[in-house]
């Protein structure tokens, strides 16, 4: 709860003073000053008195009030309402275009990197000190410092960075006109600039012969008999279709099955190229009688209803993996992105593939985006390839 009211804290000797605004909130008061002033016949030595100066006074208050009401202050001190009540009008709240920026990831389904943006502004904001940030505050000199706070960790220095600067220059979108030349946000705090590099991750891929350990484990005396089941199946799946995102598993609608084949887009950048992402693959027969064993109701897949989310899903089959490598098997601990990097690895240095065919596979972006608009993709590659990978771990 926040109040305001009308106070003369000074009177002069002369008998003239400033009207200021007393605001209070959970017992703290703090004072914002107004241009107005009064004269002897306008107070009583403790109030304002002149009708003029009141309704003026209380025309300030109302625009505070409303501002005050703009943003979520339950969390904000006085002294930090103030400050927010002090800026110029046209200051924009930073946090609350970061929220909804987030709050659309969320609605498109899109939970890990929404997670990921609230991380990389959690750390921002607790690194400011501040509960509202506003547009202002992302200075070059505070990203600078806030950057160098992180040079201790192995990749957020880099990547927490880059959200935040996606997310600003979102709002640069947003509130700038270009063409009238109206510019809300006049800073690029970025532009100055130089991002850290990433510490080398270790490498995440397996051995094929503990990739087939994996697939073929015996999993009766598992002490989960439906974590690790699952996890099994979902991995030859992952493996098998060429390192799937099990996003795209969870969410595969059931028009996407053409042919014996799964025709996609990859959830993860779909959101980020011009192709939207577009794969296809065709379904190999060592999972064939999966896809049917999985078959939903909804979906092309019963995963979407067996768990709630994309992440819950990927935790499960994790889970379900450690318990498989570690308690039944004791072979290098496995996840479905270990499967996806040991798919790239095989194809790469055991079948003789490019890095641009295995890049294809993977459906990354093409360093040739240009030349692939003016060409009708053909993804028949993509099957010779797997078909190789898939023979090289079971046959060889």
């Amino acid at each position: 709860m926040i109040s305001f009211k009308p106070e003369l804290k000074y009177i002069k000797s002369d008998g003239f003073a400033t009207v200021w605004i007393r605001v209070v909130k959970d017992r703290k008061n703090g004072y914002i000053k107004t241009p107005l002033i009064v004269n002897p016949t306008q107070h009583n030595g403790k109030e304002i008195t002149d009708y003029t100066i009141l309704v003026k006074t209380y025309e300030i208050i109302s625009q505070l009030s409303t501002k005050s009401n703009s943003v979520d202050i339950s969390k904000m001190t006085v002294n930090e309402i103030i400050d927010y009540l002090k800026r110029d009008t046209d200051e924009i709240s930073f946090t609350g275009f970061y929220k909804s920026f987030v709050g659309k990831l969320f609605n498109e389904n899109r939970d890990k990197h929404a997670k990921n943006y609230l991380n990389a502004y959690n750390n921002l904001y607790k690194f400011i000190g501040k509960q509202e940030l506003f547009f202002s505050d992302i200075t070059t000199f505070n990203i600078r410092k806030w950057i160098e706070s992180l040079k201790n960790t192995r990749s957020a220095k880099r990547t927490y960075p880059i959200l935040i600067f996606s997310v600003f220059r979102a709002g640069m979108a947003e509130y700038n006109d270009y063409d009238r030349g109206i510019l809300r946000i006049k800073h690029e705090p970025f532009r100055s600039i130089k991002l850290p590099k990433e510490d080398t991750p270790e490498k995440r891929a397996i051995s094929p012969k503990d990739l087939l350990k994996i697939f073929t484990a015996d999993i009766s005396i598992a002490k989960r008999q439906t974590t690790a089941p699952l996890a099994q199946d979902v991995a030859l799946m992952v493996f098998c279709l060429a390192g799937i995102n099990t996003i795209d598993l969870f969410l595969m609608e059931k028009e996407c099955l053409k042919d014996e084949k799964l025709c996609y887009k990859r959830k993860k950048t779909s959101g980020k190229r011009s192709d939207k992402a577009y794969i296809e693959i065709s379904i190999p027969e060592t999972i064939k009688p999966l896809i049917e064993k999985y078959k939903g109701k909804n979906r092309l897949f019963s995963f979407s209803e067996m768990y709630a989310n994309p992440d819950n899903f990927s935790k499960y089959i994790n889970k379900g993996l450690k318990e498989i490598t570690e308690d039944i098997l004791s072979v290098e601990k496995a996840t479905v992105y270990t499967l996806r990097h040991s798919w790239a690895t095989i194809a790469r240095n055991d079948c003789g593939a490019s890095e641009e065919e295995v890049a294809f596979a993977l459906n990354h972006s093409s360093a040739h985006r240009v030349t692939r608009g003016y060409i009708k993709t053909d993804y028949s590659p993509i099957d010779r390839l797997n078909e190789k990978v898939i023979k090289y771990v079971f046959e060889t």
